[in-house]
């Protein structure tokens, strides 16, 4: 039987801490009151403790999405249909001028594939997971139209990280064969994520419905060969034909996600590396759309000579061995491979990178 040994405390069996527990009746603060009074060591103990609280507590709302007052989609989930051929996703990111942008996106119901041979019932944004890569300009005027395909099963939303606005206002959820336009200036530089906003909204992220906008600044950055990623994880079950559909109770902590990626396909690089010049620069950008896991971006073989929090150039760190992204954030990083060779790009959470997000560079 697994114990945990506090170090001025007793040792409990994990049957004796379910029970400790239990005597709190599920709540919180009671809890670290009663562990304190017992001379356990809360600090060394509170990670076990939401652990076991949220293997025993159900979620207080589980429908949760970007705007309050939108209506949740429930129980909704993608329906297997007849797979696309895989694609690798391009990660070279294309330039931009400064300027008004008018952007559209159309939420589609697609059956993708995650991994060799694993297909995946997803919603997407342009058929597409993740969704196409956006660039515009610190400044810039963006004229954003959303649709929903009129096939689609479900309604849908987009929340733009690089936006400031009232949620309720325009990241609205729409209804299949509708849309939805509406304006917002880019104030920001950075690696910004977009989503479907709609609740749950856990498993529109988790079904596919994310991608990156990237933010110039205005002063614009120096010349590099540039690539962007988007990691995310994917908790899967058994559906139909043989095809994947999202697991939602995996997606909420109780069991663990089957592949964690960039750009939607385990190892997809590692088959056909990306090729990029030895001994000129490079850059990074990297958006963790989750939606749980997180990312250690690390270059194996390379130094990162200077890492932007969020990919704002204000946010300059330098010397860097790796860099860290929460579920929802964005980073760049800048670097040079001077010899040639086969570069391994990786979350350097092993773990995961065992279970797809790893990218070969291959430096010429």
């Amino acid at each position: 039987m697994s114990t945990y040994q506090f170090p001025t405390g007793p040792t409990l069996a994990a049957d004796e801490l379910h029970h400790f527990l239990e005597a709190t009746g599920g709540d919180r603060r009671a809890f670290f009151r009663r562990a304190a009074a017992l001379g356990l060591a809360v600090p060394a103990f509170g990670g076990l403790a939401q652990r076991a609280f949220a293997q025993e507590t159900p979620p207080e709302d589980g429908y949760v999405g970007s705007d309050p007052q939108s209506p949740s989609t429930g129980e909704s989930s993608p329906v297997p249909s007849k797979p696309e051929a895989f694609t690798q996703y391009d990660p070279h990111l294309p330039t931009v001028e400064a300027g008004e942008k008018d952007i559209r996106l159309v939420a589609k119901d697609a059956t993708v594939f995650v991994a060799k041979d694993v297909p995946y019932a997803a919603w997407t944004f342009d058929g597409t997971v993740p969704g196409p890569a956006l660039r515009v300009v610190e400044g810039d005027k963006i004229n954003f139209t959303f649709a929903i395909d009129p096939t689609a099963t479900t309604s849908h939303s987009v929340d733009f990280h690089s936006a400031q606005t009232p949620p309720e206002v325009n990241y609205k959820t729409i209804l299949p064969g509708e849309e939805f336009s509406w304006s917002f200036t880019a104030n920001y530089p950075g690696a910004f994520m977009y989503h479907c906003g709609t609740p749950p909204v856990l498993m529109h992220i988790g079904a596919g419905m994310y991608g990156s906008m990237i933010v110039d600044p205005k002063e614009r950055w120096s010349p590099a060969q540039e690539l962007v990623f988007v990691q995310s994880d994917f908790y899967l079950a058994d559906g139909e034909n043989g095809i994947k559909v999202p697991d939602y109770t995996k997606m909420l902590g109780h069991g663990n996600m089957d592949y964690v990626v960039f750009n939607g396909h385990a190892n997809q690089y590692v088959a056909n590396p990306i090729k990029v010049k030895a001994g000129e620069p490079i850059r990074i950008f990297v958006t963790n759309a989750g939606p749980n896991a997180w990312c250690s971006f690390h270059v194996v073989g390379a130094i990162f000579d200077a890492g932007y929090l969020n990919a704002n150039p204000k946010n300059k760190m330098v010397g860097l061995q790796s860099m860290a992204i929460g579920p929802g954030d964005g980073i760049c990083v800048e670097l040079t491979l001077h010899e040639p060779g086969l570069y391994p790009a990786v979350n350097h959470a092993f773990g995961h990178a065992a279970h797809g997000a790893i990218a070969l560079l291959h430096a010429e």
